[in-house]
């Protein structure tokens, strides 16, 4: 496409600027802007601009259902929206945000499916969730995947010590539950020599704070400064459906700058379909268990590397897979 006039007209309008705004709505758009006519709007700004597409996330209660829907009427636009969590089903106590559920699976049911043309989502548990609101012909698995401008690093040696980072929000914990943490996992990291990017969690007192939160534009190279002065990177989930539905990500982030994460394993978990066997810990693993498991893993650093490497090539942004979405 060489002429202006003939490229799509899309209005990518995240709902936040935080992490899923930005990867799932923001940085596609990026990708998209030579290929496409591409606005991108303020979080939660929806205004026709004379565009063909919506391409917008998490539309889940009725007080925005139906102005879209009035808006897709009107103008005859279409849209696309995305789900990255099952935010419509029970969440974990440690892991609501404050979103307020009040009548959300009934808003979904009744609009949904006449506001999307297309639905997109992380993997198939949550594609399979949606299924309640859509027909499955509708719905595209788009994995997270990362900006190559951004996460491409050099390889830089590990260093040898036995030493953790954990770079996860407290959506994941609170101080009185250990979240996506065991016990197992606690009790093996508290002997451990761990750092943590964010917020310490109260389970861990002797981890060591590297660095805070950044804007997620500056995270890659600070996320990449404390990964790189570890040997292991740590990515727990608890084993329970919203995690089942969950990307991913911090695993993608991990390969990309070049440290082996540790992460969970149980049915379903996300990470089980891209993650070296010896990097995986049962949910329910012991302290000693675990420690095993990590000294094997290290023993496979390299291998396990490789590996990651290898998932990492194809989860770079393609604007040729956005682009498909909105013809």
């Amino acid at each position: 496409m060489t002429n202006t006039e003939e490229k799509i007209k899309i209005n990518c309008v995240p709902l936040d600027y935080k992490a899923c705004g930005r990867y799932r709505i923001a940085y596609p758009a990026q990708v998209m802007y030579n290929e496409a006519k591409i606005t991108l709007s303020p979080p939660g700004s929806f205004h026709y601009y004379g565009q063909e597409w919506f391409f917008t996330q998490r539309i889940i209660h009725k007080e925005l259902f139906e102005p879209l829907l009035d808006i897709k009427k009107k103008y005859n636009v279409k849209f696309v929206i995305d789900y990255d969590d099952d935010v419509w089903n029970e969440m974990p106590e440690f892991n609501k945000c404050g979103l307020n559920q009040d009548g959300v699976k009934d808003a979904m049911k009744q609009y949904l499916n006449d506001l999307a043309d297309k639905v997109t989502c992380t993997n198939e548990y949550i594609k399979k969730s949606l299924m309640e609101f859509v027909p499955e012909d509708k719905i595209i698995i788009m994995p997270n995947c990362l900006d190559f401008h951004r996460w491409r690093f050099d390889r830089y040696p590990s260093p040898n010590n036995m030493s953790f980072l954990y770079a996860g929000s407290p959506t994941h914990w609170t101080p009185d539950n250990y979240g996506d943490f065991s016990k197992g996992l606690v009790h093996y990291l508290n002997n451990k020599d761990v750092t943590v990017m964010g917020r310490t969690p109260s389970f861990l007192p002797k981890a060591r704070l590297l660095s805070n939160w950044v804007d997620i534009d500056d995270y890659p190279i600070q996320f990449a400064r404390c990964a790189l002065q570890n040997r292991f990177i740590i990515a727990p989930l608890a084993d329970n459906n919203f995690n089942r539905c969950k990307s991913d990500l911090k695993y993608i982030e991990s390969c990309a700058v070049g440290r082996v994460c540790l992460v969970s394993e149980f049915p379903g978990c996300p990470y089980n379909e891209v993650s070296h066997p010896l990097q995986r810990i049962p949910v329910n693993s012991t302290a000693t268990a675990i420690k095993y498991i990590v000294e094997r893993a290290n023993e496979h650093y390299d291998e396990i590397i490789a590996h990651q490497y290898n998932v990492l090539q194809s989860r770079w942004l393609d604007w040729r897979k956005y682009i498909e979405l909105f013809k």
